[in-house]
């Protein structure tokens, strides 16, 4: 097993499945403008690169209604935000496994939702460092996150890897010099994020403890 001194996880799709309540939020907003809704696994294509581009995705031409858009789909969030969401089978008992090092995530959804997520669903307490879409950085598929975690916690990119569940964070780490790992039980296709060539591939959060090992 490779020993870790950090690992930084994705939000959406690898820690918390947040699909439905994402959705909802988007059809919300998309009736309200007046426009048709978009079913669920469109949405699941449509998330991961921010709010601003899944309600460009999810508007297709009516860009002129962006700025409302973004707006009605964040109050909704805010009144929403956990109705179906929770956590993946296995995340818990796979942070657990990993308590004794620092933990981190990296979401390209803002602090203001993601904060609450992690804490709402009982995880927040295992990471040392969370970097939002409104941190100031540039959103993943950058490494600049990424690299300011490792900056700031003094781990080395060989002891260090990034899980998640899209082509996105696949390619953050690799820009980011780290080794990734990607989980098919999220929002992307196995076949899609083979393709991005991640270091390793399980298909439920538990095997993380089959591959890494705490380096205490």
């Amino acid at each position: 097993m490779k020993p870790v001194g950090l690992l930084i996880f994705d939000l959406d799709g690898t820690l918390v499945d947040t699909l439905d309540d994402i959705a909802a939020s988007v059809n919300h907003t998309l009736a309200k403008l007046g426009n048709a809704v978009i079913s669920r696994d469109a949405v699941r294509q449509y998330v991961g690169d921010g709010i601003e581009t899944l309600m460009v995705r999810a508007l297709g031409k009516n860009t002129e209604q962006l700025a409302e858009a973004v707006d009605i789909y964040k109050a909704h969030q805010r009144d929403n935000l956990i109705v179906r969401t929770r956590l993946y089978p296995s995340v818990r008992e796979a942070l657990d496994s990993f308590a004794s090092i620092p933990m981190a995530v990296v979401t390209n959804k803002t602090k203001e939702f993601s904060a609450p997520l992690l804490d709402r669903l009982g995880i927040g307490r295992y990471f040392t460092m969370l970097i939002g879409a409104d941190n100031g950085l540039p959103l993943k598929p950058a490494p600049d996150a990424l690299i300011s975690i490792m900056k700031r916690l003094g781990v080395p990119r060989k002891r260090t890897v990034m899980v998640g569940d899209g082509t996105t964070d696949i390619r953050a780490g690799k820009a980011a010099g780290i080794e990734t790992c990607a989980v098919t039980y999220g929002f992307r296709s196995e076949e899609e994020l083979r393709k991005a060539g991640p270091d390793y591939v399980i298909h439920d959060c538990s095997e993380l403890k089959n591959l890494f090992a705490p380096d205490k």
